[in-house]
């Protein structure tokens, strides 16, 4: 169902907030695409809400009510003051999304602080995902990381979660776009990585590519991995190779097969391709394209 006719036939139409902000209760709400969109309950009949309802998912919204403090997180992210905090103000947003198993959100944020030594703050998108926001003052405890606390969710109240750790902020200016590109980063890496724990910098590349438009993509594919496109055991090898940090010992460790053989399979692809990957520049072009390829796979 299109959003625009929707919007069309019902005016009240209302899209909510990757970042929660405010759910008005007089709205029905549902799930469009990777939308969750409102209408207001006064505009639709009994037969208009039995037609979406067969047509779209029914969003059922059970937020905890916020705290003062993430009341005043959400107000920071409108405002975006550009003000230097410094390191002793520096924070930082942890995306979280629940992959498996049913958890309330008041179960769940009780659950959570058992890990931190303050009160901790969350900002819901909805009951799946959110933002867990680190500052000075709402730390985990000592030894304990985001792997401890996806284990014991998954082993304890057997829910899945994924985790994904964004870099520290000294400023307000661009929070709204932080907030933002950390949700589009965890779109679109999550599905990829089975890691519970996912940092910033280690998908950051991923995301760069998926930026590319598809024509792109394909070009760069074409260009650099020619006739290997297709070779998985080749692409695994030179991704591996590369997150090994390009040591050939590590490398035929993880792969199982011999040095030997690892060096069979990077000289034949220097040789076809014109890419020494031991090259560290070359190495990082190649890991784009290996990138690129996995999205032309996917679409």
């Amino acid at each position: 169902m299109h959003l625009q006719r929707l919007k069309k036939l019902f005016p009240s139409l209302i899209e909510l907030s990757k970042v929660q902000q405010t759910v008005d209760p007089d709205f029905q709400w549902y799930q469009l695409d990777n939308k969750i969109i409102g209408i207001d309950i006064k505009e639709l009949t009994e037969k208009d809400q039995m037609l979406l309802g067969t047509f779209l998912i029914p969003y059922h919204i059970e937020l905890p009510e916020k705290t003062w403090k993430e009341k005043e997180w959400q107000s920071r992210i409108q405002t975006q003051q550009d003000k230097n905090l410094g390191k002793d103000g520096r924070y930082r947003f942890i995306f979280f999304q629940i992959e498996k198993g049913q958890m309330d959100t008041t179960i769940f944020k009780k659950t959570l602080q058992a890990f931190f030594k303050d009160d901790v703050s969350i900002l819901w998108n909805n009951p799946k995902q959110g933002f867990i926001i680190e500052d000075k003052n709402s730390l985990p405890e000592e030894d304990i990381t985001y792997h401890h606390i996806a284990d014991t969710f998954m082993g304890e109240l057997y829910v899945k979660l994924t985790f994904l750790i964004g870099p520290y902020l000294e400023n307000d200016k661009n929070l709204a776009d932080y907030t933002d590109q950390l949700i589009q980063m965890a779109e679109l890496a999550i599905p990829k990585t089975d890691h519970a724990v996912v940092d910033y910098s280690e998908i950051y590349p991923l995301f760069l590519v998926g930026k590319l438009h598809v024509n792109e993509r394909h070009l760069v594919s074409d260009w650099i991995l020619k006739e290997f496109q297709s070779d998985s055991e080749a692409l695994e090898t030179m991704r591996m190779f590369i997150q090994c940090n390009l040591n050939v010992s590590e490398t035929a460790k993880k792969l199982y097969i011999h040095r030997n053989s690892l060096q069979y399979r990077l000289d034949k692809f220097h040789e076809s391709t014109g890419m020494d990957i031991k090259q560290f520049d070359k190495a990082f072009t190649v890991y784009l394209a290996i990138l690129a390829n996995m999205h032309n796979s996917d679409t």
